[in-house]
């Protein structure tokens, strides 16, 4: 049946089964003046799955936002709501974000796929060599361990491994806290702490030294998001607790350059970063959809020294390129020159 023909709960459900169906990571509801434009990101790559008239995108676009549990009538600001996995489509969860634009309100989906989640770092297709330095950086019982890399890049998934990986190898469970916005992944054992719609009364900061009260020992921050957050987790890293959290920046170099421009000394940075993954999603060669690519740095004591001299990022990006691991290019290049990626990839990072 034609999809405009069809009543708006309808054609919101007939997308969302496809969508899972075709294995996308993400489904866009875009406005373009008198249509809707639905497309969905598969293998990384974006793919038009139905144009409807914008009336129809309109009341689809309000039941989505009835579904994540978000306000139908405030069309002029953001909203993020969450479509739980109890809603009929499996065990899939849906996180909704709303925008407003001139043409209307725009929306992205990522399709979450709990089944899919892997469990341990072996199991992410990560390169031998990645998965022993992300051990080695596990193998400290204090500091920092730092994700950055674009969204959508696998930071959280490795995260949930990382978590999984100290419980196998024996962390009491009781003394692991995750904070996040939302929940992503639930982890048997281990104290998870949602700040999805919480509000101003219950936010990370407020979360970070309520869970410091509680005898943890690795804490998991979904995100440093400003530099009240950055200052929690940097000072726990340094008072004997594991911290493990993602940044958002381009590579190792933008992650010690933006918590330094914040004002931060380079000495406590220096010491409290035990290690920092860039990461990226690409398409492989290999007969697997996506792959990940991993630049890793265990700071050493020279990188630890050179640190501690704040340097600017241009230094920083010179600096960098004497740790092959931790050199985002190089290690494309190499995976390139392995087979593993096609060469054009390897510098559209």
């Amino acid at each position: 049946m034609d999809i405009n023909k069809l009543e708006p709960p309808k054609i919101v459900d007939r997308i969302l089964n496809e969508a899972v169906a075709l294995h996308a990571s993400d489904i866009y509801w875009l406005p373009e003046g008198d249509l809707y434009s639905i497309r969905c990101k598969i293998n990384g790559e974006q793919k038009v799955l139905y144009s409807i008239s914008s009336e129809a995108g309109a009341q689809c676009t309000s039941r989505i936002k009835v579904m994540a549990q978000l306000l139908t009538y405030r069309n002029q600001i953001s909203q993020d709501g969450v479509i739980k996995d109890d809603a009929g489509f499996g065990n899939v969860e849906f996180r909704v974000a709303v925008m407003p634009t001139v043409n209307g309100e725009r929306i992205t989906v990522r399709i979450l796929d709990k089944a899919m989640t892997p469990q341990y770092l072996d199991e992410l297709h990560f390169a031998p060599e990645v998965v022993s330095q992300l051990q080695t950086m596990l193998s400290k019982n204090s500091g920092m361990i730092v994700l950055t890399g674009p969204t959508g890049c696998g930071k959280t998934t490795t995260i949930y491994a990382l978590v999984r990986e100290l419980l196998k190898n024996n962390q009491d469970p009781a003394s692991i806290i995750s904070i996040e916005d939302p929940v992503e992944c639930r982890i048997p054992g281990i104290s998870q702490v949602s700040l999805s719609k919480a509000g101003e009364e219950w936010n990370y900061p407020l979360a970070l030294r309520a869970a410091l009260r509680q005898d943890v020992k690795t804490l998991v921050i979904g995100e440093m998001r400003d530099r009240e957050v950055v200052k929690v987790a940097l000072d726990a890293a340094l008072t004997g607790h594991r911290v493990i959290t993602t940044f958002h920046a381009g590579d190792i170099p933008s992650v010690y350059a933006r918590i330094l421009h914040q004002g931060f000394e380079p000495f406590l940075v220096a010491s409290a970063i035990t290690g920092i993954v860039s990461q990226r999603l690409l398409k492989s060669k290999l007969g697997e959809t996506r792959i990940p690519l991993a630049a890793l740095l265990v700071p050493d004591d020279a990188w630890k020294d050179f640190i501690i001299a704040n340097p600017a990022l241009s230094e920083l990006r010179k600096k960098i390129k004497e740790y092959p691991m931790a050199h985002l290019q190089n290690v494309a290049e190499k995976m390139a020159a392995a087979g593993m990626i096609d060469v054009k990839d390897a510098y559209l990072l």
